[in-house]
C-alpha cells in the first residue's frame, strides 16, 4: 500500500505542476429533428445543450448545397428568448451587438447558421431553419445524402438524429447508411434515428445516405444518375470504424510518460491507480463522498420514488450493484399499481398470469418508456393477451433492436428528467442530485435491514408498493417482499392488492421478463459479414447497424461549426 501511496502522490505532483487550461465551451447534447415533406423540403429543428465560456458567436456551417436553400430561420434559448433574425450576418460586431440576434453568413458554396451568445455558461438553443431539396430524384430512386452534424472545434458529448416523413413508414424498404462516427443508425416507429454512442471529436460528423422507393417523394431536384453511383463512392473507404481508447486507456498512456523513471516493474500498477483514481472521482461526484458507509439510513423515497431518475444513478455507479435492466421489473410493479396491468391466479392451472387492461385510466401516470415496454408485453401477449413466461422471450428474440434501442431511451430519459428538474448539470450531479443520490444510500440500507423495516408499520403502509418499486431496481424485491408479509400479511394482501404467495410468483415473473430482455436488448447488426465488431458490423448492404468512421463522400452539407 506504501508503493501505491508514493505513486499516487508522485502523479498528483506532476498534475499540480501543469498550467491550468482556459475553460474550454462544451458541447453536452444535440438533439436534431428532421421533418420531411412529400416535396423534398426539410423542415430542420436542432437543440444544442452547451456550456459556453468564451467567444461572442456559435456558427454552423452549411456548404456544399448545390440547389438546397435554408430559409425560414429563427433561434430561441432556454429562456424562452426567441431572437431577431437579421437579414445578413456580420461577423465583426461586438458581443453586446450579436445577443439575441441570428441570420445567415454567406460563405462560399453555402452558408454558416449564426446566433450570438448572449451569456455565458450553460445554454441550451433551439434552432429552427427549412432546407429545401434535401430530397434528390434519382434515375431509379429517391435519396438523401447529407451531413447533419459537421466537424467543429469543441467535442460533442452525444448527437442524435431522428428523421421522419409523418403518414410514412421507413421501414426496410427504405435502406440506410452513416458515416463519420461511432455509433448507430436504425429504424424505429417509422423513423431513421442516426445516434453516437461515445463523443464525437472535433474531427467527427454525421452523414446520412438514406434510399427511398422512386415516387416515394416528388422533388424538382433531379439528378440522372443512378444510386448505384452514389452509392459506391459513398462506400469507399468504409470499413469497420475503429474502436476510440476508453478514458482509463487515454489517462494510461498520460501518465506512462512521467512516471517512466520508476522502470518497467511499475508498469502493472498503473492501471489500478487508473481505476481507483476514476472510481474516486465518480463516487464524489455522484454522492459528495467517499465513504458511503457514513450515509445514515433512511425511509425517505429518493427523487420522490421517480424509476428513470434512480435507475440512471443506480445503473451507472460501481458502487450501486443492481441486475442489468432491473428497471423493467421495477416498471411492470408500477403498471401493476397503476392498474394498466392485472396479475390473476388461473383457477384452472393454479398459475398467477399477467393480463392487459388497455382501457384503464392509469396510462397517465406512466412514462413513455413504460408505456413503450407495455406495448411490447401486449404484442408478446398473442391472442389470449395472457403473457406467459416464456412468450415475452420468444418474442424479444426478434425484436432485438427495438429492445436495445428502449435500453437506451431509459437511460437517456433518466439523464433527461434529472437535467430538467435541476440534479444534473453540464456533466455532473448539482448538490440537489448529490442529496438525493445519498438518500438512495440510506433507502438501500434501510431495505437491506430487517430490523429496520420491521420498525416501520402501519403509518408507512401506503407507501409498501413503493418500497417494492424502489426493492426491484436494487434486486431485492423478494426479500422485502416477505418482510413486510411478515409485519402484517392481511394488510400486504389489501395494499398489493394480492396475497404474499401470488406476489412472490408475479416478482419470479417481473424478473423472468427482464432477464429476457437484458439477454436480447443488443445493438442493431447487420448481414455485412465483412466486420468483427463485437459492437456489430458497418451495413454495406442498407440495413442499418453500426456508423463508419469512413466513407460518405459524395453528399450534400458539411463546412465547419463552432465558436468565435
Amino acid at each position: 500500500m506504501k508503493i501505491h501511496r508514493l505513486i499516487l502522490a508522485v502523479i498528483v505532483a506532476l498534475s499540480c505542476s501543469v498550467p491550468p487550461v482556459i475553460a474550454q465551451n462544451k458541447v453536452h447534447d444535440v438533439d436534431i429533428q428532421v421533418t420531411l415533406d412529400t416535396d423534398g423540403t426539410a423542415h430542420i429543428r436542432e437543440v444544442w445543450d452547451m456550456t459556453l465560456s468564451r467567444g461572442t458567436e456559435v456558427y454552423l456551417g452549411r456548404e456544399n448545397l448545390g440547389d438546397i436553400k435554408i430559409l425560414d430561420l429563427t433561434v430561441s434559448d432556454e429562456t424562452g428568448e426567441t431572437y431577431q433574425t437579421d437579414r445578413s450576418w456580420n461577423t465583426d460586431r461586438s458581443f453586446e451587438q450579436k445577443k439575441n440576434h441570428c441570420g445567415l453568413n454567406s460563405i462560399s458554396g453555402g452558408y454558416e447558421i449564426c446566433w450570438g451568445i448572449g451569456d455565458y455558461g450553460h445554454r441550451t438553443y433551439t434552432v429552427d431553419y427549412t432546407l429545401t431539396n434535401l430530397v434528390k430524384s434519382l434515375d431509379d430512386y429517391d435519396m438523401i445524402h447529407y451531413q447533419f452534424y459537421t466537424p467543429n472545434d469543441f467535442q460533442g458529448e452525444h448527437v442524435k438524429v431522428t428523421i421522419e416523413k409523418p403518414g410514412f413508414v421507413m421501414d426496410t424498404l427504405t435502406r440506410i447508411w452513416a458515416f463519420g462516427y461511432d455509433g448507430y443508425i436504425w429504424r424505429e416507429d417509422g423513423k431513421v434515428i442516426a445516434e453516437s454512442e461515445n463523443p464525437l471529436e472535433p474531427s467527427h460528423s454525421i452523414i446520412v445516405l438514406l434510399r427511398f422507393d422512386k415516387g416515394t417523394f416528388d422533388s424538382k431536384s433531379v439528378q440522372e444518375r443512378p444510386f448505384s453511383v452514389v452509392l459506391d463512392r459513398a462506400l469507399e473507404g468504409a470499413d469497420e470504424p475503429d474502436v476510440p481508447m476508453s478514458k482509463a486507456e487515454e489517462a494510461l498512456y498520460t501518465i506512462l510518460g512521467a512516471v517512466f523513471f520508476f522502470g518497467m516493474i511499475m508498469l502493472p500498477f498503473i492501471p489500478l491507480i487508473i481505476r481507483a483514481v476514476y472510481k474516486r472521482r465518480q463516487k464524489k461526484n455522484t454522492f459528495g463522498t467517499l465513504k458511503l458507509s457514513s450515509i445514515p439510513w433512511s425511509r425517505d423515497l429518493p427523487y420522490d420514488g421517480d424509476i428513470l431518475r434512480n435507475y440512471y444513478v443506480i445503473s451507472t455507479s460501481s458502487d450501486l450493484k443492481t441486475k442489468k435492466n432491473s428497471v423493467a421489473s421495477a416498471m411492470i410493479l408500477h403498471m401493476l399499481q397503476a392498474g394498466v396491468l392485472e396479475a390473476r391466479r388461473d383457477l384452472a392451472t393454479g398459475k398467477v398470469e399477467i393480463r392487459f387492461n388497455p382501457d384503464s385510466s392509469g396510462f397517465k401516470e406512466l412514462d413513455h418508456t413504460e408505456e413503450s415496454l407495455w406495448k411490447y408485453m401486449y404484442e408478446a401477449s398473442g391472442k389470449n393477451h395472457v403473457l406467459e413466461e416464456k412468450e415475452f422471450s420468444t418474442w424479444a428474440k426478434s425484436h432485438t433492436s427495438s429492445l436495445y434501442s428502449w435500453t437506451s431511451r431509459v437511460k437517456s430519459s433518466g439523464l433527461s428528467s434529472l437535467k430538467t428538474k435541476g440534479y444534473y448539470d453540464a456533466g455532473k450531479y448539482t448538490e440537489k442530485g448529490r442529496t438525493e443520490n445519498r438518500k438512495i444510500v440510506g433507502f438501500k440500507k434501510f431495505l437491506e435491514d430487517t430490523t429496520l423495516i420491521k420498525q416501520r408499520t402501519t403509518p408507512e403502509v401506503a407507501l409498501w408498493r413503493d418500497y417494492l418499486i424502489f426493492a426491484s431496481l436494487i434486486g431485492i424485491a423478494d426479500k422485502v417482499a416477505k418482510e413486510l408479509k411478515d409485519i402484517d400479511p392481511v394488510m400486504f394482501e389489501k395494499v398489493c392488492s394480492m396475497n404474499y404467495n401470488d406476489m412472490s410468483n408475479v416478482l419470479y415473473l417481473t424478473r423472468s421478463y427482464a432477464d429476457a430482455l437484458s439477454r436480447y436488448a443488443t445493438p442493431p447488426v447487420s448481414s455485412y459479414s465483412g466486420g468483427g465488431s463485437s459492437l456489430g458490423g458497418f451495413s454495406r448492404s442498407g440495413g442499418g447497424g453500426h456508423s463508419s468512421f469512413g466513407g460518405g463522400g459524395g453528399f450534400s452539407g458539411g463546412g465547419h461549426s463552432g465558436v468565435r
